[in-house]
C-alpha cells in the first residue's frame, strides 16, 4: 500500500515536471526564434552578431556547401524568409533537447532525471573564470552555440546519427541489423552534408572502437560491414572539399601547433580544461574502473565493450583536440577556427556521457568505498560545478537576447 502511494506521488510529480518542462521549452523556442530572426537582420554589426546573415547570402548566391543552404533557398521562395529560417533553427535547437531526452532512455531510467540531463546538455557552457580569460565564449570552447546556423542543425542530426550507431553496436555482437545500418549510412552522409565537423572527429574514433570491439570478440565480418557505411559519406566529403578547398578558392589546411587556441586565449591550457571541467572530473573518477572493465572485455572475449559509449566519446574528444591544436586553415577561412566546431560537438557528447556516469556513480553502492558521507560531498560538489556550467550558459543566452555580441 505504501509503495502504491509513493508511486502515485511520483507519477503526479512526473506529470508536473513534464508540464513545466513543456512550458520552458516553448518559452525557450520563442526566445530562440526571436534571437535568430534578429541575427538574420543584422549583418556586419556587433549588435546581434552571428554567422547567419552570411550563411543566408552564400546560400542565395548558390555557393553554399551545406544542406542548410538548400533549405534557405527553399524558404526564400516564401514571404518572410528570415522569420521562416529563424523558426527552422529554433525547431532544431529545441529538437536537440527533445532528441537528447529520447536517446538517453537506455541509459537513465528515471524520467525526471532524463529531462534534467537533456535540458542541461542543451545549454551548458564553459566554467567561466574572468581571471583566466575575460571572454565567456571566445578563448574557451563551448558545447552550446547560438551564432552559427550550420552547427545548430549539425547538433540535431549528429546526435541522432551517433546514438543510432550506439544502438547498432549494442547488438552487432549477436546480429547485424541491416536496415539500421542503411539508415545510419544515410544519416551519416546527411550529417556530413550539413557540416563536415562531425565526421572528422567521429570517423577516426569509430575506427578505434571497431578495432577494440574486434579484440573484445565481435566477429570481424560484422565490423567490416559496419565500416562500409561510411562510403556515401566519403563522396559527400569529396564534394565539400572541392567547394571549400578547390584550386581557385585559395583555401587550404596546414599543420601549425596551437594557432587556433593561442590566437584566441593567452592561457588555452586552462580554458580547455575549464570548458570541460565537469566531464574531466567525472573522467578522473571513472577511468580506473573503465580501464579494468575494458581489460576484462578483451580477456574473456565478451563480444563487445562494456563502456563503448564512454570510450567513443572521449576518443572523439581526443581526435577533436588534436585537430584543434595542430591543424590550421589558410586563405579566407584562416581566422574562422573551423576545427573548433567538431570539438564543440565532442564537448556536447562528453557532458551527456558524464551526466550518465555521474548518475550511475550516485546509484552505485560501492562508489567511493561505499561511504555515504563521501558520496554526499561528491554529489554536492559535482552538482555545484555542473550548475555553474549551466548558469554560464543561461547568462550567455540572456545576453545574446539583448543583442550583445558573442565576443562578450
Amino acid at each position: 500500500m505504501k509503495e502504491k502511494k509513493e508511486l502515485h506521488k511520483y507519477n503526479i510529480v512526473k506529470v508536473l515536471v513534464k508540464v513545466i518542462w513543456g512550458a520552458l521549452l516553448t518559452a525557450y523556442g520563442i526566445a530562440c526564434t526571436y534571437l535568430y530572426y534578429m541575427q538574420s537582420n543584422h549583418k556586419g554589426e556587433l549588435y546581434f552578431e552571428s554567422d547567419l546573415p552570411y550563411h543566408i547570402d552564400m546560400a542565395l548566391d548558390g555557393w553554399g556547401y551545406s544542406v542548410t543552404a538548400i533549405i534557405y533557398r527553399l524558404l526564400d521562395l516564401f514571404p518572410m524568409r528570415n522569420m521562416l529560417i529563424a523558426i527552422f533553427l529554433s525547431l532544431c535547437t529545441v529538437g536537440t533537447i527533445l532528441i537528447t531526452y529520447y536517446v538517453l532512455r537506455p541509459y537513465i531510467n528515471n524520467e525526471i532525471c532524463r529531462i534534467a540531463v537533456a535540458t542541461i546538455c542543451g545549454i551548458v557552457m564553459p566554467f567561466f573564470i574572468r581571471e583566466i580569460h575575460y571572454q565567456r565564449y571566445i578563448g574557451y570552447q563551448s558545447a552550446s552555440i547560438w551564432h552559427n546556423s550550420t552547427y545548430i542543425v549539425l547538433k540535431l542530426v549528429a546526435i541522432i546519427t551517433l546514438f543510432l550507431c550506439f544502438d547498432i553496436a549494442r547488438k552487432y555482437s549477436e546480429k547485424l541489423d541491416w536496415k539500421k545500418c542503411v539508415l545510419f549510412a544515410v544519416l551519416l552522409a546527411l550529417t556530413t552534408a550539413v557540416k563536415t565537423s562531425f565526421v572528422v572527429v567521429f570517423a577516426p574514433a569509430a575506427l578505434c572502437i571497431l578495432v577494440a570491439d574486434g579484440f573484445a570478440g565481435v566477429p570481424v565480418k560484422r565490423l567490416f560491414a559496419v565500416a562500409t557505411t561510411v562510403v556515401p559519406t566519403i563522396l559527400v566529403v569529396l564534394f565539400q572539399e572541392a567547394v571549400l578547398f578547390g584550386e581557385d578558392t585559395g583555401n587550404g589546411i596546414v599543420i601549425e601547433f596551437g594557432y587556433t587556441v593561442f590566437s584566441r586565449a593567452d592561457k588555452p591550457q586552462y580554458t580547455m580544461i575549464l570548458s570541460a571541467l565537469f566531464p574531466v572530473i567525472i573522467f578522473l573518477f571513472n577511468i580506473i574502473p573503465v580501464v579494468k572493465d575494458t581489460w576484462k572485455d578483451f580477456k574473456v572475449k565478451k563480444k563487445g565493450l562494456t563502456h563503448r559509449e564512454f570510450l567513443l566519446g572521449w576518443t572523439m574528444w581526443f581526435f577533436g583536440a588534436v585537430e584543434l591544436l595542430f591543424l590550421k586553415e589558410t586563405g579566407a577561412r584562416e581566422k574562422d577556427a573551423n576545427f573548433a566546431w567538431g570539438y564543440s560537438f565532442c564537448l556536447f557528447i562528453l557532458f551527456m556521457m558524464s551526466c550518465i556516469y555521474f548518475v550511475r556513480n550516485l546509484q552505485n553502492k560501492d562508489f567511493l568505498g561505499g561511504s555515504k558521507a563521501a558520496k554526499v560531498i561528491y554529489g554536492i560538489v559535482m552538482c555545484g560545478i555542473l550548475g555553474y556550467h549551466v548558469y554560464c550558459g543561461i547568462y550567455f543566452f540572456m545576453c545574446l537576447l539583448e543583442g550583445t555580441t558573442y565576443f562578450m
